[in-house]
């Protein structure tokens, strides 16, 4: 392989890499609190992001912000979830980390 072929894959890795770190967080307000899961009305210029999406919770989901657990989140708080990277074949958000505002 040459430097150029070298430097052109090491460009489409950062390129990818910074692509992907801001896909797939949401943002939103709190609209229901379930027993083991949230529902959040997305904040979206996309119009074709659903306008809510529910969240699910895992022994390793950590909170952070205004909050240190589940038990402290209010209908109506607003959070930014990162997901856990999961496969495509998981139908449903799993939580890595909840912030609330």
């Amino acid at each position: 392989m040459g430097v150029r072929t070298i430097k052109k894959l090491l460009s489409l890795l950062i390129i990818s890499l910074v692509f992907l770190t801001g896909c797939g967080r949401l943002e939103g307000t709190v609209a229901e609190k379930k027993e083991a899961s949230f529902i959040v009305e997305v904040r979206s210029d996309d119009s074709r992001q659903d306008p809510t999406q529910e969240i699910f919770l895992t022994d390793h989901t950590e909170f952070s912000g205004a909050i240190s657990s589940f038990e402290e989140l209010e209908e109506g708080d607003r959070v930014n979830v990162t997901p856990f990277d999961t496969t495509p074949d998981i139908p449903y958000f799993l939580a890595s980390r909840i912030t609330v505002e």
